[in-house]
């Protein structure tokens, strides 16, 4: 479906993303030119699906009005609006149970496309947990990988500016419209990201505000474009843990830092803990491995993969052991 009908759909009364989903996912002879011709595409969705509400055509209007207006101000912000259509639309997150119906792109779109690693981890993080952000940030963009993360503060910022002090690609996405930037000490870190050929990217229209639960369905897209989800510092609960679920989920590789012992006990790290006592992911230590980890799926060949991993695709996860 092109754009403008999504989004006309987002903006109209008492249709939510399980209907729109449900939409997408119908054979569609002809894309839907004016609000009429969208109720008619919603009456026979209730007619498969059923209990699906079908508004009238002054709620459409408004809804297809809204679209319009979305379209304009986007283009003038230079903001691109890719649907699941679009060649452009990550395969990675295509792949997971509930890719976002519409990405709006601010920057290069194909950095969305390659090989990508999400690093993630708290907001009040340690000095060692910052400092090994930009350091891993820095490590996988020498080795061709876009780093992903979420503009937060101290861990994502760092892992950020990591891949930004080596010339590499770096993505942020964002839980609101790109016409803001959240929080606002990191307008420049955007235009540095976009300046070097990165992008920040959304699932949410250009003014749509903050919202905490926005953050969490953005986790999901984070990992979504990722093949790799590395945590560097996490407590017991959080955003970062809300990213790790969606990680398993979407079958990506699980990779934990470790602290040293002086740091194991810290309230920030206690997450990291968890995870490495209950054999989630991979654990390195003092960049022992971060070679092996940083190796892509595709060419893993002989590094202790049986045959039936060797063809993975590359969105999703194989487990290796190191060996430190």
């Amino acid at each position: 479906m092109e754009p403008i009908s999504l989004l006309a759909l987002e903006n109209t009364p008492k249709i939510g993303s399980k209907t729109i989903g449900k939409i997408i996912s119908m054979t569609i002879e002809s894309k839907p030119n004016s609000p009429s011709d969208l109720i008619e595409l919603i009456k026979k969705a209730n007619e498969q699906f059923k209990r699906i509400s079908v508004p009238d055509i002054q709620a459409v209007t408004i809804g297809w009005n809204k679209a319009r207006e979305i379209l304009k101000r986007s283009r003038q912000k230079n903001i691109e609006i890719i649907s699941r259509d679009s060649s452009h639309y990550p395969k990675c997150l295509l792949k997971i149970s509930n890719p976002p119906a519409l990405l709006h792109i601010l920057g290069n779109i194909d950095a969305i496309n390659g090989d990508c690693v999400a690093i993630i981890g708290t907001r009040e993080p340690t000095k060692y947990g910052v400092d090994k952000a930009k350091n891993i940030g820095a490590f996988f963009a020498k080795k061709s990988y876009t780093v992903v993360s979420g503009l937060a503060s101290d861990i994502d910022t760092a892992a950020h500016q990591g891949a930004l002090e080596v010339k590499g690609l770096t993505v942020a996405v964002l839980a609101h419209g790109l016409d803001t930037v959240y929080p606002t000490k990191n307008k420049e870190l955007v235009n540095e990201i976009i300046d070097n050929k990165g992008a920040i990217i959304s699932e949410y229209s250009i003014g749509t505000k903050l919202n905490r639960s926005y953050f969490v369905a953005r986790n999901r897209i984070q990992s979504g474009l990722s093949q790799k989800v590395i945590v560097v510092e996490t407590g017991i609960e959080g955003s970062t843990m809300h990213t790790v679920k969606f990680c398993k989920e979407q079958k990506r590789e699980l990779i934990v830092l470790k602290h040293p012992s002086n740091l194991t006990k810290h309230l920030k790290t206690q997450g990291n803990d968890i995870l490495i006592s209950e054999n989630d992911g991979i654990v390195f230590e003092n960049d022992i491995g971060i070679d092996l980890i940083a190796i892509k799926p595709s060419n893993r060949i002989n590094d202790n993969l049986s045959n039936k991993n060797k063809n993975k695709n590359r969105c999703e996860s194989v487990q290796i052991t190191l060996v430190g």
